[in-house]
């Protein structure tokens, strides 16, 4: 039985367009085969089907800014898809010049808002198991739509209640540690995925968003299966996607005569070339916030060596997080192509559990 059963109905992906009719579309086996036993090792200890999640990154680029859908029938297993197309010279030009904002901190920083100032303080108390309702609940009340954020969540999660929730001390009682900590954190790093006008960056935010909130949830339960702050991995799965929002600003920056077509930049060779400069924007970009030190530690992690190479257990989690995120998206949209199911395989059964946990809250 696919792992993909519940989003094709739930995920707010699967919103059918003008014109559309809603289709099933096809979805990888992320279950070990009745030949295969299942892996139940720690995250680092397994192979992660890098190529899968490689071969679907072109794919995932042109979801996430809106093109119109290839076949999903198709198979990967063709040596001219294997093999992407070489760069030209524009395309060089514009990977030379996005390195040149990466490397300048003054051009890198202007891409995304810092972190709010509220966030590490909340945090902090927030890591403290005895935090005081009422500290945090002052903390939370300088921010008046994070305020009524939280009351809104504390309701939602008491429909039965005769007398609705008001007091906000009251509020970060009822909900408890886990979700307050999701709840301030998607709060207030919503502004730093928002973006208007019709730019690439604007054009991709609505799907930058959506995929934040599920590779958060997914990476925070990856994170807490192997013994990890829950918190540290959804901050590192919500953060990530702030890689594309980052990179997309760069491209806007170049002006539209340097900017190269869409279909352009959606190639495989050029998508996992800008792919890999996403991971190493959110890297320079969160480290100086200094969220928390295993944030930190996977930002070095990940820059030395790629998400791909990446050892530490918050970097691992991260990493699978993200690939399975993009089969998610991919899948719910109708554009996931065939040829997943064999490097997938063999997803430990931990992971398993840790992905079925999230899309049942979907």
């Amino acid at each position: 039985m696919s792992l993909f059963r519940w989003p094709v109905a739930l995920s707010p992906w699967w919103r059918p367009r003008a014109g559309e009719q809603r289709v099933t579309p096809p979805r990888p086996r992320l279950v070990a085969s009745a030949t295969t036993p299942a892996v139940t090792a720690p995250l680092q200890e397994v192979a992660t089907p890098t190529l899968a999640i490689n071969e679907v990154t072109a794919p995932f680029l042109a979801w996430l800014l809106s093109q119109p859908k290839t076949d999903p029938t198709s198979t990967l297993d063709s040596e001219p898809q294997r093999s992407p197309a070489v760069l030209d010279e524009q395309l060089l030009s514009v990977l030379a010049r996005v390195d040149e904002v990466i490397a300048s901190d003054l051009q890198r920083n202007a891409l995304l808002p810092r972190a709010p100032q509220v966030l590490p303080q909340l945090m902090r108390s927030l890591r403290d198991e005895h935090y005081v309702a009422v500290e945090v609940a002052a903390r939370i009340g300088k921010d008046a739509v994070l305020a009524a954020e939280v009351i809104r969540v504390a309701n939602g999660s008491h429909r039965g209640s005769r007398e609705p929730i008001v007091d906000l001390a009251q509020a970060v009682q009822s909900i408890g540690t886990d979700q307050l900590r999701r709840v301030v954190t998607k709060s207030v790093l919503r502004p730093i995925f928002s973006v208007r006008g019709a730019s690439l960056s604007a054009l991709a935010a609505p799907q930058i968003w959506v995929n934040a909130e599920f590779k958060a949830r997914l990476c925070s339960a990856l994170a807490a299966a192997e013994g990890l702050d829950p918190l540290d991995g959804y901050m590192a799965g919500m953060l990530h996607e702030c890689g594309w929002t980052a990179l997309l600003r760069a491209l806007d920056g170049l002006g539209p005569q340097a900017l190269p077509a869409v279909p352009q930049l959606i190639a495989p060779a050029m998508a996992q070339a800008l792919a890999k400069r996403r991971d190493l924007l959110f890297c320079r970009l969160i480290r100086p916030w200094q969220l928390s030190m295993p944030l930190v530690a996977m930002a070095d992690d990940i820059e030395t060596g790629g998400l791909a190479a990446a050892h530490l257990p918050l970097a691992v989690a991260l990493q699978r997080a993200h690939g399975l995120a993009a089969l998610h998206a991919l899948a719910c949209d109708a554009r996931l192509p065939r040829g997943m199911d064999a490097a997938l395989m063999s997803l430990p059964a931990n992971v398993q559990a840790s992905y079925l946990s999230v899309t049942r809250e979907v």
